[in-house]
């Protein structure tokens, strides 16, 4: 009893266990669905995780205080209602463009990039997205050529990419967890995204070429199966 008592003591508090625990199940969409849903074996994931948890307090952390950790984090959590998410999924369609470019301008740029989306009207795929600090532009391969002529070098830039464009209803935008179960399965399918930005009705994925059947299978699997429930 005495060594028990000792070997407690001598163990990271619960507490800093859980702080650990819940604060990497915040950085992972995918666990924390699978957690919210009751889906996780939590011996599992727990030695799963072990390293990185011991990684981040400092110290050993054991198996059964991770565990403890995970099942109380999974009775506070709430499963993504997919009731809505699959109702605006039945009503989406999906569309594949292939040879994009993604560049990034600094915001000073904004004025030329205007200026020159405003000739390319027409063109089959453009779309501009400005942020605090810098501008993306999102236009076919051969256009983009256009934009390398301004003042200013792209930050970032990266050519014969594919956008997956979905079109759904305008409810898309009121609809909690949209855009999250559509990157937490593009996610379990190893699928990276490298920009996407979302409107009025449209959502813009970015990816690999190499990553293009997989993420239109998995999106139209998706929007099969909501349309199946809904029959």
């Amino acid at each position: 009893m005495i060594c028990k008592r000792v070997l407690q003591a001598l163990e990271p508090g619960e507490s800093s266990v859980s702080r650990v625990v819940e604060k990497m199940v915040e950085n992972n969409p995918v666990l924390k669905e699978c957690l919210a849903s009751g889906l996780a074996n939590y011996s599992r994931v727990a030695r799963a995780i072990k390293r990185f948890v011991d990684e981040e307090l400092g110290e050993e952390a054991s198996i059964e205080s991770i565990k403890v950790a995970l099942i109380r984090l999974a009775r506070r959590l709430s499963p993504m209602n997919v009731s809505n998410i699959e109702r605006i999924l039945r009503e989406t369609s999906i569309e594949v463009k292939t040879k994009v470019s993604v560049l990034t301008y600094d915001s000073s740029a904004l004025r030329e990039i205007v200026r020159i989306a405003g000739s390319l009207q027409g063109t089959r795929f453009l779309s501009i997205v400005t942020g605090i600090t810098s501008i993306t532009v999102m236009v076919g391969d051969e256009q983009s050529k256009t934009f390398l002529n301004i003042g200013s070098k792209p930050l970032f830039q990266q050519s014969g990419l594919t956008a997956i464009l979905l079109v759904s209803p305008v409810e898309n935008i009121y609809t909690p967890g949209l855009i999250a179960y559509i990157t937490t399965i593009l996610a379990q399918s190893n699928i990276n995204i490298i920009q996407i930005t979302s409107s009025y009705s449209e959502t813009i994925i970015v990816i690999s070429p190499e990553d293009t059947m997989k993420a239109f299978s998995v999106l139209s699997e998706a929007i099969a199966r909501a349309r199946e429930k809904g029959a």
